[in-house]
């Protein structure tokens, strides 16, 4: 597929004017942008097995939108964000789209 590479130099270099509407003008989310690329590559891996099921790509979604719905909230009336969390989804999208066989991970067996 046309778009692994340009996927996986976006996540290698962290640059991603290429993948981003030109109409946005660089003016997007960095973190959002970087997640949408690691879904994006974990979904066009050749083999159909080592791509994400379709729950985990909503999942993968609906936490960046959960995290969004506390912008703007004032000290004490948000809740903690779950880093630890965070960097297991990233760590298991990598993972899925760099072809690395270990998918374990027990955030996409909790419930939200």
């Amino acid at each position: 597929m046309l778009g692994r590479p340009l996927l996986s130099h976006a996540l290698d270099t962290e640059e991603f004017e290429g993948l981003a509407d030109p109409r946005l003008e660089q003016n997007y989310v960095y973190t959002e942008m970087f997640r949408l690329t690691e879904v994006a590559a974990a979904c066009v891996r050749h083999s159909s097995a080592k791509r994400p099921r379709m729950g985990q790509v909503v999942r993968a979604f609906d936490s960046m939108a959960t995290a969004d719905l506390t912008n703007g909230m004032r000290v004490g009336e948000s809740e903690i964000v779950n880093s630890a969390q965070q960097s297991e989804e990233i760590r298991l999208f990598r993972r899925m789209a760099f072809g690395i066989q270990d998918y374990s991970t027990d955030f996409f067996t909790q419930s939200s």
